[in-house]
């Protein structure tokens, strides 16, 4: 059997296991490293207290007080609005932004972490 012959059925059995199965898998590198692979959890700490204000004043300059515990709204999915470094209420020691913006009166964050630090100071 010739090699233009056996490439031809090679690809004929593999089009076969596709079709066949609702998983494929294709590696095309692999690479094998040792260590160790430090994790860290997502995790944001909002700006203390006056910063925060200061932010939130900008969007909305009417705003004279802020408890970030009970007037703040999370939302958990993307937000469908513009979002800048403008809008950044976390600190730089976060390893994911906090977003901030006012819509209708009210105060929304969003933020991808999974543990929030108020930061209450």
């Amino acid at each position: 059997m010739d090699i233009k012959r056996l490439k031809i059925i090679l690809i004929l059995v593999l089009l076969v296991s596709i079709t066949t199965t609702s998983t494929l898998c294709i590696f095309t590198k692999y690479v094998e490293k040792t260590g160790t692979i430090q994790t860290k959890e997502l995790s944001t700490v909002f700006l203390n207290n006056n910063d925060f204000l200061a932010k939130v004043q900008v969007l909305d300059s009417s705003i004279t007080s802020i408890d970030k515990t009970t007037d703040l709204t999370r939302v958990t999915t993307t937000p469908q609005v513009t979002l800048t470094d403008a809008n950044i209420v976390s600190t730089d020691s976060s390893n994911v932004p906090t977003y901030l913006w006012i819509e209708s009166g009210t105060i929304y964050y969003y933020t991808a972490a999974v543990t929030i630090d108020i930061n209450n100071n």
